[in-house]
């Protein structure tokens, strides 16, 4: 099992730990709520918004929480091509994606001052 330090209070943790805690903290931004259908879950999983093999990373700010059923729907297809012709689009949650990844990946608003 590997372990790495962690920064904020300097404790040994073990990956699976940190694995639980990042993926945690998406769904508590997401409030267990699948972006695409907008279903609340008690059971969600976490969609590659860039699938991984189109090159997408592993990464908060390409991961959303979605659930089992939109998850396969999807697969591997590009979101807004997939999504905008899916019967679950939804301009609302488009916008609060949108807004969660510019949130995650800092990147200003057009009206913030910059």
């Amino acid at each position: 099992m590997s372990h790495h330090i962690n920064e904020e209070n300097q404790e040994l943790v073990s990956r699976k730990v940190t694995k639980h805690k990042f993926r945690k903290s998406i769904i508590e931004d997401w409030d267990s709520c699948c972006y695409i259908c907008g279903k609340h879950f008690t059971n969600i999983t976490l969609d590659h918004i860039v699938p991984k093999r189109a090159g997408g990373h592993t990464s908060r700010a390409n991961l959303a929480t979605c659930c089992s059923i939109c998850n396969r729907q999807k697969g591997h297809s590009e979101l807004w091509g997939w999504w905008t012709q899916h019967q679950e689009w939804s301009l609302e949650r488009a916008v609060k994606l949108i807004s969660y990844l510019r949130r995650v990946d800092n990147i200003p608003l057009p009206d913030d001052n910059i």
